[in-house]
């Protein structure tokens, strides 16, 4: 078997923000919460953007907004805490979305150190940062795993077409 690469060369120009945001939109992504205690106060945003990267070390990734005025707070955490969201965190995604002091109301929450994870998720993890890296418009957040807990049966949600829904699995 040969190794081939083509390179491809475009001359067409850069498609617009709103066609790559609809082609975007067309791949799942899970939802998760990213949040830590910043001097006594409960700090968290909803990410459409978590990918693990590496088994070892253990290392995940968020990828954030530059815009985000959370994240730069999140960001001085000992610890941060991500909870990947499922089916009966639906209501959540928009409270984490919302106002800053609005986001925890009604929330049931574990801390870990400065990490703070919704008590009925899934999937928890403890976080260290070890990396960001700017990448256009967002920050790619590099985070190395300290502690996982896992709850199995939930279905996690996912975005997926400008929609949230949750996903079974099937055996294969």
């Amino acid at each position: 078997m040969s190794n081939h690469t083509q390179t491809l060369t475009s001359t067409q120009p850069a498609p617009e923000a709103t066609a790559v945001r609809s082609v975007f939109a067309h791949i799942p992504t899970p939802l998760v919460v990213v949040a830590a205690d910043i001097n006594g106060t409960p700090t968290g945003i909803t990410v459409g953007s978590f990918v693990g990267q590496s088994l070892e070390p253990a290392l995940v990734s968020v990828s954030i907004q530059d815009t985000s005025t959370t994240w730069p707070q999140l960001r001085c955490a000992d610890h941060i805490g991500i909870s990947v969201l499922s089916e009966d965190h639906a209501h959540l995604v928009r409270q984490f979305s919302g106002p800053a002091a609005e986001r925890f109301q009604g929330v049931n929450l574990e801390e870990d150190g400065s990490a703070l994870l919704l008590a009925e998720a899934g999937v928890q993890l403890t976080c260290r940062l070890v990396d960001e890296i700017r990448i256009g418009d967002h920050i790619q957040a590099v985070l190395e795993v300290v502690r996982v807990v896992e709850r199995p049966g939930a279905g996690p949600l996912v975005y997926q077409g400008r929609r949230i829904s949750h996903t079974r699995a099937i055996d294969l």
